[in-house]
């Protein structure tokens, strides 16, 4: 048979068929690679903000022993190629060239106290001798010049090295200054040259912080600090370094190719990192071994779990998003074949084989599927990301999906030449292996909801391809990929709860509708409660489908509930100023006088000791009424006593520590506050005479800055809410994940009223030929539309509400396999529940769109005869 024809007669549902084939495709290819490319930003910052120690590899030497050979530049760089050679293929290949980013070798002698300058005896002063493979591109000269070859003073070398200009000037040291250095062997140093980084901002200097700055360390049982100042020595000088090996330490420095990152490598990656550091000792020969320094691994483990989080969490409703959108493209080709019926079945009737008819059918179907399945593959490609197996899989199995559905559907229905029978006789019976069936899917998703409640999301170490392509939880060792599918199985074994039940309330509401005088309701309910497949099926896409939506709204709104409970953990108050030093009045009343400044409530901030149990302790001492009202809007449990503690406290009894009123027992336990103030207990008590180094401010549009300008106290710090929220959300994770959830939900949202839609046309026929002999009996068109609402409605409204119900609920079932610490600051923050105004609202919209569209519908006497109508629904 030829597919076109039947293509071109029912060429509107095709083209339904077509837009939901793209629509799946183009999610089910584009979400993965969006996504991962999120994935693939968030480590390339991540990397660049970690401290220079983590994000970059620092290989270190200290030496031993003399050198073999003169140290020279020349020989540095070949122990730099060395260990370059010595990099796993996959390290090699995200490490940045020599000489970019902040990729540099140095050398670096310590601890060489200071003499005398210029004959001047000085104490307490320190001079590093230090050699930078770069120097000369990264500092700007302000005085003097450049350090030239050593020289000779005193029986000893005389090096010459460049300062930078603020610790020079911090130690009292001038260009041309000549200090004698009083380690064990003679030297002596002069100041060449001043210099100032030409990029302070640069990662560069996190590695050489002594350069810039005097390091000011205070030995032990010593009340006075000793300053260390670092001057640079010109290539000449480094044979002479070479033989002063004491207290001298070569560094290699590889910067990471941030661009060149991909979050699918990180265990590839990490297990390079940690083979290079086995490599080291080896590549670096000699008396001297050398050592890998860096958390680079350790930065890219952590990582992997919170991608394996996000991962997991967008798998549940990923995986609900698949299975909507593969049952509303079954509704379409189960409407497409309804149409097709007739025709396939005259061809049978005429002698057409069943795999001829069954070939056409999937022949028709493939003709409307393939286009939209290579339309929204295509289209994928203008997403950026990087393409991965699901990408390709995706379109591929809609494709198959949709094949399959209309071969299924052409063999059940046409197995049987001239096998027509009415549906409206008598409702059919499901068989005992189709209850069967029904009721393992159920046991099966109550056993998914166990396992994933008990095991949680599954982000181990061990995984596999997720959605993005790179490691998942769940799918990896150790892990199980059968949990994940929770969500969307549960909404599936409720539509199927909700499909055998829902007859039994209508039934009822039928028998009471019969004694009513209209018989307008009753035969509405009646008609609804037939439970006909055709009207039936829309239940298993609708039901889902507004669950799984419903399940990613309450899940994104739980994510802001618990990220503004940890923004409260961490700043403790809208505002707060904390200080060292006490505040004076004047500085509390000049923050009192910032705009937007409504209450200042001064606290005392001190540490103690509460035994070996718990070294630290925080003792907050506030008014605890004044700051109940600063907290009011935030998760915070201030019970109304004099003497709180946090839960860790609860229960000890009368507290002995310094600061805490004798003979006071806590009254009650405070929640949510312990993080602010460090991560040991928390204990507030009345406020006494000490004078406060804590302001908590309440006010609007709070600035942290303008508020410590306000206060002109040095070293105080200032944390906000607003800050620390800002902080938190704009993690690159956080934000992939909500945009992700966000499309999610609205897409199984728009899948909802396209099962709304296909339920209305897939049945307007027999509803046309129902209405059409009840307006030949008189019945009204007002009536009559009355009539259609009654008769859709009653199963929609059933499934939206079981959906609503069953996403809010969702989150609670599932338990403590949803973990959204990774994407709330880490801290264990125990939000407010979220309301349900989205996911009510959500499951409104839908609710009123069926009850709209069933209103709208045309009913027989508005469009063409009545004649016509009741021919046209003829099922004799």
């Amino acid at each position: 048979m030829n597919p076109w024809p039947l293509v071109r007669a029912h060429r509107g549902v095709a083209a339904v068929l077509l837009l939901l084939t793209l629509s799946a495709c183009l999610l089910l290819a584009a979400v993965p690679k969006a996504t991962r490319s999120a994935y693939d930003g968030a480590l390339r910052d991540l990397t660049a903000t970690a401290a220079a120690g983590v994000g970059d590899l620092v290989v270190v030497s200290p030496r031993r022993a003399g050198p073999d050979a003169p140290v020279t530049r020349g020989s540095l760089l070949a122990m730099e190629r060395s260990l370059r050679a010595a990099l796993p293929a996959e390290l090699s290949a995200v490490t940045a060239p020599p000489g970019s980013g902040s990729g540099h070798h140095s050398l670096r002698k310590t601890r060489e106290p200071i003499a005398s300058v210029d004959g001047e005896p000085r104490n307490y002063q320190y001079l590093d001798l230090g050699w930078l493979s770069d120097a000369a591109a990264r500092v700007r000269y302000v005085a003097g010049r450049p350090p030239g070859p050593p020289a000779r003073l005193g029986g000893g070398p005389l090096l010459e090295v460049a300062l930078a200009r603020e610790p020079a000037a911090e130690m009292r040291l001038g260009v041309g200054a000549t200090v004698l250095l009083g380690g064990p062997q003679p030297l002596a140093a002069r100041v060449s040259g001043l210099f100032e980084p030409v990029r302070p901002g640069d990662r560069y200097w996190q590695h050489n912080t002594s350069v810039r700055r005097v390091v000011k360390i205070r030995p032990p049982r010593s009340e006075i600090d000793d300053r260390y100042v670092t001057g640079l020595v010109s290539d000449a000088s480094l044979p002479v370094l070479g033989r002063l090996y004491a207290n001298t330490t070569y560094r290699w420095v590889f910067d990471i190719d941030r661009p060149a990152l991909r979050a699918a490598r990180i265990p590839e990656l990490a297990e390079a990192v940690r083979a290079f550091r086995g490599a080291v000792p080896v590549a670096i020969r000699g008396s001297s071994p050398g050592a890998l320094e860096t958390s680079f691994d350790e930065l890219l483990t952590g990582y992997l779990g919170r991608v394996r989080a996000a991962d997991a969490l967008l798998l549940l409703v990923l995986g609900g998003l698949m299975a909507v959108a593969l049952g509303v493209i079954a509704l379409a080709v189960r409407l497409l074949g309804d149409r097709m019926r007739l025709s396939l079945a005259l061809a049978r009737a005429r002698g057409a084989s069943l795999a001829r008819v069954a070939a056409t059918a999937t022949a028709v179907t493939s003709a409307a599927a393939v286009p939209g399945v290579a339309a929204g593959y295509a289209l994928s490609y203008a997403v950026p990301g990087e393409v991965t197996a699901v990408t390709h899989l995706g379109p591929l199995s809609v494709a198959a999906a949709a094949a399959l559905f209309a071969a299924g559907q052409a063999v059940a229905a046409h197995r049987l030449p001239l096998g027509e029978r009415r549906a409206d006789v008598a409702a059919a019976r499901p068989s005992p292996r189709r209850i069967a069936a029904e009721a393992a899917v159920v046991a099966v998703a109550l056993i998914g909801a166990y396992l994933l409640r008990s095991r949680g999301l599954g982000t181990g170490t061990g995984g596999a391809s997720g959605p993005g392509g790179g490691s998942a939880p769940g799918t990896g060792e150790g892990t199980d990929p059968f949990p994940l599918l929770a969500p969307a199985g549960l909404a599936v074994a409720a539509a199927l709860v909700v499909l055998r039940c829902h007859s039994l309330p209508l039934r009822l509401a039928v028998r009471l509708a019969a004694r009513t005088r209209s018989a307008v309701p009753f035969l509405g309910l009646a008609l609804a409660a037939r439970s006909r497949p055709v009207s039936a099926l829309p239940v298993l896409v609708l039901l889902p489908a507004l669950a799984v939506s419903v399940f990613g709204a309450t899940v994104s709104g739980e994510l802001t509930a618990t990220q503004e409970a940890a923004a409260w953990q961490w700043a403790g108050a809208p505002a707060r100023l904390d200080a060292d030093l006490p505040f004076s009045p004047e500085a509390i009343e000049r923050v009192r006088r910032v705009p937007g400044v409504r209450r200042v409530l001064p606290a005392t901030r001190t540490s103690v000791r509460l035994g070996e149990e718990f070294p630290t302790a925080t003792v907050l001492a506030v008014d605890v009424r004044a700051y109940r009202a600063v907290l009011r809007d935030a998760p915070v449990v201030l019970p109304d006593a004099p003497v709180l503690v946090s839960p860790e406290l609860a229960g000890r009894g009368a507290i002995d520590a310094p600061g805490v009123p004798p003979r006071l027992s806590p009254g009650g336990v405070v929640t949510g506050l312990a993080a602010a103030y460090g991560s040991g207990p928390l204990i507030v008590v009345p406020p006494g005479g000490a004078l406060p180094n804590t302001l908590l401010v309440e006010g609007d549009g709070l600035d942290g800055g303008r508020l410590l300008a306000a206060a002109a106290q040095p070293g105080a710090q200032a944390r906000t809410f607003e800050g620390a929220l800002a902080e938190i959300t704009r993690a690159p994770l956080t934000t992939t994940l909500r945009r992700a959830l966000a499309v999610v939900t609205a897409a199984l949202a728009c899948y909802a009223l396209a099962a709304v839609a296909v339920a209305l046309v897939a049945g307007a026929a027999d509803r046309a030929g129902a209405l059409s002999h009840l307006c030949a009996l008189g019945l009204p068109e007002s009536q009559a539309r009355r009539l259609t609402v009654l008769e859709v409605s009653p199963m929609i409204l059933l499934s939206t509400a079981a959906g609503l119900l069953l996403g809010l609920a969702l989150p609670a079932v599932l338990g403590p396999g949803l973990d959204l610490r990774v994407f709330t600051g880490d801290l264990a923050a125990a939000g407010r529940p979220p309301g349900p105004a989205v996911p009510v609202l959500l499951a409104c919209g839908v609710a009123a769109a069926t009850v709209l569209g069933a209103f709208l519908h045309p009913v027989p006497g508005r469009r063409g005869s009545l004649g016509t109508a009741l021919r046209a629904g003829d099922l004799g």
